[in-house]
């Protein structure tokens, strides 16, 4: 009698036990779901900014997603044909005025070339040498003071926008036409430009020690062709701009030694860029052939236009002009002895 007793408080102890359970578990489902609602309602509530910072990091996906593109320039045989798409932009220009192909947008491809090759070695992460600095950021002061120069004389100086536009090149083109100066100028200043790509593209596989010297003249020829185009042109601009410039030549300053200074820092210019690339170009022998071609071409170009001034200042000032005769005789058209 006492086991069945003792059985049955067992018993309805268990049951009880189980009762305060179950509604112990009652009460915390309540209150989970009572939590879950909150949260969902807080959710709605802040799903604005929840889809923001969705954009965002969807955005930030692309970019990382882009970077690695970007980083693979340096190490892919696409590094030129995307030099050229990088100076397209700049030489464009010429659909608002074809002779923006060979003066502003001129200044702003190699500009933009710097600028593509500097985000290119940010992208792969490539240790940057002194050198290689000094390399790139030549070609940017260089493209960055010419084109603000060549805007800032389009605006400002009356004659030059009346030979600008009496120009064989400013004639209206078809668009086809255009098209095709566009797509052949962007090839030609990405092809000069090129050294400092391939400096760029292989500054790792470049004997610095056995390469100093020659990368250290090509960089002082470069700079220093830089400031010397640039102080000639702003000499000759400001002597342009006075009463006695409007019907003489210019023979101050630089114009004193040399009738074409302007032309001479432009080849010393890019003469440096090229001989600062050419131990990069010597380790794969097939870059020398489009930037070899582009500086024959320039250095022509430049050889030929300071032929041209002469011819025309001759015609224009020289005939019965004892002044100017001697100016020509005391000074040199580019280099001494020519």
């Amino acid at each position: 009698m006492s086991l069945t007793i003792a059985r049955c408080v067992s018993a309805n102890a268990r049951i009880t036990a189980n009762t305060r359970n179950t509604s112990r578990a009652s009460v915390r489902a309540r209150r989970n779901a009572a939590n879950s609602s909150r949260g969902l309602s807080r959710a709605r509530t802040q799903s604005p900014s929840v889809t923001r910072q969705h954009h965002q990091s969807s955005r930030g996906a692309v970019a990382a997603n882009a970077l690695p593109a970007m980083s693979a320039i340096l190490s892919t045989h696409y590094a030129l044909p995307a030099l050229w798409a990088a100076c397209a932009p700049a030489v464009a220009l010429a659909y608002i005025n074809p002779i923006c192909s060979f003066s502003i947008g001129y200044g702003l491809s190699i500009l933009f070339a710097s600028a593509f090759v500097h985000q290119a070695l940010v992208a792969s992460g490539t240790f940057v040498t002194t050198m290689l600095a000094l390399h790139v950021a030549g070609g940017a002061a260089y493209g960055a003071r010419l084109a603000a120069f060549l805007f800032y004389r389009s605006v400002t100086w009356d004659e030059w926008r009346e030979r600008a536009k009496n120009a064989p090149e400013a004639n209206a083109k078809s668009f086809a036409k255009q098209t095709l100066v566009i797509a052949l100028c962007s090839a030609l200043y990405a092809m000069m430009s090129s050294p400092m790509m391939w400096h760029a593209q292989n500054v790792n596989a470049v004997n610095a020690a056995k390469y100093a010297g020659v990368i250290a003249v090509g960089l002082a020829l470069e700079w220093v062709g830089l400031i010397l185009e640039a102080v000639a042109d702003q000499q000759k601009f400001n002597y342009k701009a006075t009463e006695e410039g409007k019907t003489k030549w210019c023979s101050k300053g630089l114009y004193k030694f040399c009738r074409h200074p302007n032309y001479l820092g432009e080849i010393m210019f890019w003469v440096g860029l090229y001989v600062a690339g050419f131990p990069a170009m010597l380790t794969r022998p097939i870059t020398l052939v489009p930037s070899s071609l582009g500086l024959l071409f320039i250095v022509k170009l430049m050889t030929s236009a300071a032929k041209r001034g002469d011819k025309k200042q001759l015609e224009k000032y020289g005939e019965d002009n004892a002044a100017y005769k001697a100016w020509v005789e005391s000074t040199c058209s580019l280099v001494p002895g020519n």
